[in-house]
């Protein structure tokens, strides 16, 4: 991969709608000999208004020199990596401003079912989406911007899927090597045998256990038949591109049913928010 700024490598980016298996891919990648992936950073910080590609770069260098007490080169250097890249879910946000590393980084954006993304929604309250119709319509917008992006620039892009992640890890990661151009590395199979750079979770501790096959088709034991439906519906196109469902779906709700799904989204959607933002500052009252 081609030099930035300092004879620093272009930087990998992880995309992918949240609750896609980011998380998952990065602790893998991140097991590679010669890979460091940043997991997360605030994005807001980072792609500034009219910041240039160096300017994203140099933002970047920020945060690690106040994370890790050292630049991004040194980092590398210190953990004898030569390689490395930045994960987060938002980076969808700024996609078009990642035209500007376009060719010389490589892009791998990972899609998950959007029944799985959405139940996951519904499940972990974080306003992402409440119910099914507003979930299904988020992941659908995330994943056309995605496949929009990917096929705009096929060279750059790898795309694949959680569930032929989980399913058959070493042909996965044998791909995504051969995309990053890089050596395989079979330690990438033992990830989970591996220390976590961040704060394990509920939400990621699956990320400290072997594939589980499962987590693939949980959803249906979770989801109604008419939350399936809804999915099926409105998320229909994107579904269908990958596998998903075998045909295409049109959707059933009426407007009214549409309007209570969207007001339902955005009051308990900005609860959910308002609390995951208040909570961290309620249990260091409490301590």
């Amino acid at each position: 991969m081609k030099s930035t700024i300092k004879g620093l490598p272009s930087p990998i980016f992880l995309l992918g709608t949240q609750r896609s298996g980011t998380t998952l891919l990065t602790r893998i990648l991140s097991a590679h000999k010669d890979i460091f992936i940043q997991n997360e950073l605030p994005l807001q910080t980072i792609f500034t208004k009219q910041a240039s590609r160096a300017d994203i770069i140099y933002n970047i260098d920020k945060h690690f020199q106040f994370r890790y007490d050292a630049s991004i080169e040194e980092y590398l250097k210190q953990g004898n990596k030569s390689v490395w890249g930045l994960k987060d879910p938002q980076l969808t946000e700024y996609i078009d401003t990642l035209e500007d590393f376009v060719p010389q980084s490589k892009f791998i954006i990972i899609i998950r079912d959007a029944r799985g993304v959405v139940n996951s929604y519904i499940e972990n309250k974080w306003g992402l989406g409440t119910n099914a119709f507003t979930g299904a319509l988020r992941w659908k917008e995330e994943v056309e911007q995605q496949v929009a992006f990917s096929e705009k620039h096929p060279d750059s892009c790898l795309v694949i899927r959680f569930e032929d992640l989980i399913e058959n890890l070493e042909n996965q990661v044998r791909k995504v090597c051969k995309h990053l151009e890089i050596e395989y590395d079979a330690g990438m199979l033992d990830y989970h045998k591996e220390k976590m750079m961040y704060e394990p979770n509920k939400q990621n501790i699956n990320t400290n256990k072997a594939p589980d096959k499962s987590l693939a088709t949980q959803w249906g034991k979770k989801l109604s038949q008419n939350e399936v439906d809804i999915i099926n519906a409105y998320a229909g196109d994107m579904l269908f591109k990958f596998g998903y469902i075998e045909a295409k779906k049109e959707g059933h709700l009426s407007e009214l049913s549409k309007f209570f799904y969207k007001m339902h989204q955005a009051i308990l959607g900005e609860l959910q928010i308002q609390y995951r933002l208040k909570m961290p500052k309620l249990k260091k009252l409490f301590k």
